[in-house]
């Protein structure tokens, strides 16, 4: 079974980190899993052998920037995690660099982590840190935008879930990967696509002759898929954009928690890399990137 034994949780101690504290303690009850709370001290890039951010090393005391970071981890894990047990991480440096890291040494960590997006621009935004971690780790990546959307689709909540799948051979191992996770967590799983090069106003009913063979095509691939990966899922497909598809099928679905590949992020210039940051930043609720 799927399951997670450690959670790391890096922290800024910003409002949107704070707003994940009860979601971070949900997950980890849920999987029995170990709270670490991280926080990365930026210090300038001369002290890890840049030469050209020198000047930034006489303005600023490194030994007390390292002591008020530890001050302010402690209080953040004081107030937030008072009568829940946790371990601490305290490192120096680019803070993707340090998360990505750290998750690396252990296939069973999940990294959860805010977005930074807001508003009516948060179709735009995704935080570079995030933006980096998505990109780099090979662990799975809980995001989140809203604090109202994390309450709402707490773990604690779990009911249904929703995978987003390519037709390319690569997404059998998600498919696999998503429906292993929610049979362990006794969650309904619905498969969704986007059909590409067709408009939002196009669905499988109502496809015009020239859009059909498109649903056919795909509908037969998924299925193919599926038998090799076992399963008899229930699939959606809708023409449109992936992140507006996937946004459209979760709130219709209600959905709690949304599942996707990103694999291919590593590669360079990968055809489902903008489709996985379009998905994160315009989901309603979490998201879990393998």
């Amino acid at each position: 079974m799927t399951t997670f034994k450690r959670i790391l949780f890096p922290v800024d101690f910003s409002d949107q980190s704070r707003g994940e504290v009860s979601s971070v303690k949900a997950m980890a009850g849920r999987f029995d899993a170990q709270i670490v709370v991280m926080h990365v001290v930026d210090l300038p890039s001369s002290w890890f052998g840049l030469p050209e951010a020198a000047s930034w090393s006489t303005l600023i005391n490194a030994d007390q920037l390292r002591a008020s970071s530890r001050v302010a981890l402690d209080l953040f894990i004081k107030k937030e995690f008072c009568g829940t047990r946790v371990a601490w991480e305290l490192a120096e440096g680019d803070a993707a660099v340090q998360i990505v890291d750290y998750a690396q040494h252990d296939p069973a960590t999940l990294i959860m982590m805010p977005t930074h997006g807001y508003g009516p621009f948060r179709k735009l935004l995704l935080g570079s840190i995030t933006a980096k971690v998505l990109h780099d780790s090979h662990s799975p990546v809980w995001t989140a935008v809203h604090a109202k959307e994390i309450a709402e689709h707490s773990p604690e909540q779990w009911k249904r879930m929703l995978c987003a799948v390519d037709t390319d051979d690569r997404d059998l191992s998600v498919l696999q990967w998503a429906a292993e996770f929610a049979f362990g967590q006794q969650a309904e799983l619905k498969l969704v696509h986007a059909i590409p090069g067709t408009n939002a106003a196009v669905t499988e009913e109502n496809a015009p002759r020239t859009y059909r063979f498109l649903f056919d095509v795909a509908r037969e691939q998924l299925a193919s898929m599926q038998a090799r990966a076992g399963t008899k899922l229930e699939v959606c497909l809708l023409g449109g954009q992936a992140g507006d598809v996937v946004r459209r099928t979760a709130i219709e679905y209600d959905t709690d928690l949304i599942l996707i590949g990103r694999g291919v992020m590593q590669e360079a210039f990968g055809r489902l890399r903008t489709r996985a940051y379009a998905i994160i930043r315009e989901a309603p609720c979490p998201v879990i990137s393998i």
